[in-house]
């Protein structure tokens, strides 16, 4: 009898010894599987941060490349840029810069455009042709200076 008796208990104590096993793995997999999750949420975060500045900033400098003429707005929340026939107003307002074309000779205003990136703020300056365009988004900022060879320069009052 004792022999049948310990053969049970061998059972018993073998499946409990696999479940318990089995136990911890799929412990430590959750416990992996949500760091994983949080460092990916601390990344994705991250680059929605940046993105809307880097963006914004990236548009704005290739536009005053490629312009024939800047002007900058009041304050400098917004730059006109003139190509041809057609005037490019680039502007912030309350929840993210906004870009409107108009025929050339058009009264530049700073509204009714199209939202090219949710963003806080634009500032654009210049100096003996060196623009500086800043854009912040939350928490983040980020600017750059480009230059505008041969452009013809007016502050728009």
């Amino acid at each position: 009898m004792k022999g049948v008796r310990y053969k049970g208990t061998s059972r018993v104590l073998g499946t409990a010894a696999s479940l318990l096993l089995f136990l911890i793995f799929a412990i430590c997999m959750i416990v992996i599987i949500g760091a994983g999750a949080g460092i990916y949420s601390r990344i994705t975060g991250g680059y929605e941060a940046t993105y809307g500045s880097s963006a914004a900033i990236k548009y704005v400098s290739n536009k005053i490349r490629a312009s024939d003429s800047c002007k900058i707005m009041d304050g400098g929340k917004g730059i006109v840029l003139e190509n041809g026939n057609i005037l490019c107003v680039i502007y912030s307002s309350e929840n993210g810069i906004y870009e409107r074309n108009l025929p050339a000779g058009s009264e530049a205003a700073a509204d009714g455009g199209e939202l090219i990136v949710p963003a806080d703020d634009l500032n654009v300056t210049e100096n003996n042709g060196l623009y500086e365009i800043s854009v912040s988004c939350g928490e983040n900022s980020a600017s750059v200076l480009v230059r505008k060879g041969g452009s013809h320069v007016e502050n728009q009052q």
